[in-house]
């Protein structure tokens, strides 16, 4: 303990203020080093670009077959029959074999199948998948044109269990394979890479959790905040459109986004409920439980098969609208008629959050065909952004308070003038101690420490004190604890030293002190008694009685 308190006292407040303002340099470095990057990212001149090989959208006229008008623009919706499956076709033109010979489209909900002239060239999509809901999830639907399928007929039907998606034919693309590719991770690669960027932000922040939980320093914001990450970054790779370069199981993912979509505001109902002073921790407990019930629930209505997470989407649209707008509704409820003004990080993330959430379900319950995630993911990004800076800047000020807590503290347990511990600190351990162990007492007093006091002075007997606690500390110092007892009385407190070496750091110890005091007084010097533990003292007092009793015996002796 002892040791510890030497090395903390080497680090006073004022380098504590110190790394305050080490640390605003550092974000005024970090924001000229920024605003210099976004500066030339601006202004820099756009260079040649790598997507040589073009993707065209394919310009045709697609007929129904179940309907009597042509379309010549997609997206658009096709009739379909009371299965939910419509066909469309048109003629293959052999000057799309100029743009390329692969065709991409991207198939919402639905089952497809590919005809040409007749033969079946591609089947994706399976209606019959159990407990995973009635049609796979979206997916990009690409295949290869024959080289001699100019003039022949292109058939795609297309087939959906759900009402808003039946007929529904995306925009068609064409060009060769690599440069479809590259579109679409050119397309949707920076959400991709967003989503891994949360994910490995989320596993920093978990990390961060283990080390104040190792230290004992609350940092349970750091958990939420990493589990709502993972979160996010697992519904962004849902969203992404970029599942299809990594794995087949699409209608796994989907279900696995649909879930963590309800998931999502599970951790950050539990940072509200943890905010300091907030007055409606229990209504964010409420829709905690709500939350996972209704889960549950949904996760019952798919496996029996009553209900699929694609049936109940605009409940569960309508369900997390309003959780969004009741919890931004309490926040500022607290804020500003409450007047707690220790929530204000989360009021403003919070904010930011659900004003991106809002317009995100609002325009997906508008616009039922449009995939999730614009709006979200960037209010997502500004939330985690916002509350992750606030997190960090409070735990700082924590840490800096807690250092300055424990400073203060131990501070209380020194001894100022001799920097060995205090009768306080001693009389802590002595409330602690356990018998039965291999305690060793050492009792160390100044000899004629009054008289010198008389003689020279108290400014002569602060050296000589001085002098004799260098001593003990540098011989004694890393064998155990060492403390002033009185104004001339010392104690070491070791476990485990050998009766032996004990004797010879008591001689090493009078004959250092000799040395260093023979120019203040031929009379400086110290008396020692040890005495060890035994299995049959029930107190420190026993054997503290035993090693005064030697150390005046010690005393008498020296003065004979």
């Amino acid at each position: 303990m002892l040791r510890h308190l030497k090395n903390f006292r080497r680090n006073p407040m004022g380098e504590i203020r110190e790394q305050k303002k080490i640390s605003v340099g550092l974000w005024v470095f970090l924001l000229v080093i920024f605003s210099f990057l976004v500066i030339s990212w601006r202004y820099s001149p756009t260079e040649h670009f790598f997507d040589e090989e073009g993707v065209y959208e394919l310009e045709t006229v697609w007929h129904g077959e179940r309907q009597s008008e042509s379309v010549d623009s997609l997206p658009a919706v096709f009739a379909h029959d009371e299965n939910g499956t419509a066909t469309v076709y048109t003629t293959i033109d052999e000057k799309w074999m100029e743009q390329g010979n692969t065709l991409c489209f991207r198939a919402s909900q639905e089952a497809v199948r590919v005809w040409i002239d007749g033969s079946l060239v591609l089947e994706q999509g399976n209606l019959d998948i159990g407990i995973f809901g009635q049609a796979p999830s979206s997916g990009w639907v690409m295949f290869r044109l024959p080289a001699d399928s100019g003039g022949k007929e292109l058939r795609i039907e297309l087939s959906s269990p759900y009402e808003n998606y039946q007929g529904l034919l995306h925009k068609v693309y064409i060009g060769t394979k690599a440069a479809l590719l590259f579109a679409v991770l050119h397309t949707y690669g920076l959400g991709f890479a967003v989503a891994c960027l949360l994910i490995a932000i989320s596993v920093v922040l978990f990390l961060f959790y283990l080390l104040f939980f190792v230290r004992k320093i609350p940092g349970s914001q750091f958990l939420l905040l990493a589990v709502f990450g993972m979160l996010a970054g697992i519904w962004m790779l849902g969203e992404s459109h970029m599942l299809q370069f990594f794995t087949g199981k699409l209608a796994a993912w989907y279900n696995m986004t649909m879930i963590v979509i309800h998931l999502m505001p599970l951790p950050l109902l539990g940072i509200m409920e943890k905010l300091p002073d907030y007055s409606y921790g229990r209504i964010c407990r409420g829709g905690r439980y709500f939350l996972m019930g209704y889960l549950i629930m949904l996760i019952g209505l798919q496996v029996s098969g009553i209900r699929d997470f694609m049936q109940m989407l605009n409940i569960s649209l309508m369900i997390l609208l309003l959780i969004c707008v009741g919890n931004l509704f309490l926040i500022y409820w607290e804020f500003f008629h409450n007047h707690n003004k220790k929530i204000l990080p989360m009021v403003v993330a919070i904010t930011i959050f659900s004003v991106f959430a809002c317009m995100e379900l609002t325009h997906g319950l508008i616009n039922i065909h449009r995939a999730l995630g614009s709006y979200l993911q960037v209010g997502v990004l500004a939330f985690y952004v916002v509350l992750c800076v606030f997190s960090i800047r409070t735990t700082f000020d924590l840490y800096v308070q807690g250092l300055q807590s424990e400073y203060y503290k131990k501070l209380s347990y020194v001894d100022q003038m001799t920097g060995c511990m205090n009768r306080r600190a001693f009389t802590e351990r002595e409330d602690s101690w356990v018998p039965g162990g291999n305690d060793v007492l050492l009792m160390i007093d100044l000899n004629d420490l009054k008289q010198i006091n008389d003689v020279m002075g108290h400014h002569v007997g602060d050296v000589y004190i001085k002098k004799c606690s260098d001593a003990i500390l540098d011989i004694f110092g890393k064998l155990g604890d060492c403390y002033r007892m009185g104004g001339d009385e010392f104690l070491f407190w070791g476990t485990g030293v050998p009766e032996e070496k004990l004797e010879k750091l008591e001689e090493e110890l009078r004959s250092r002190v000799q040395e260093a005091c023979k120019d203040i007084s031929p009379v400086c010097g110290v008396a020692s008694g040890h005495a060890a533990a035994t299995p049959e003292d029930r107190s420190v007092e026993e054997i503290l009685k035993r090693a005064d009793e030697k150390m005046y015996e010690n005393k008498r002796y020296v003065k004979m």
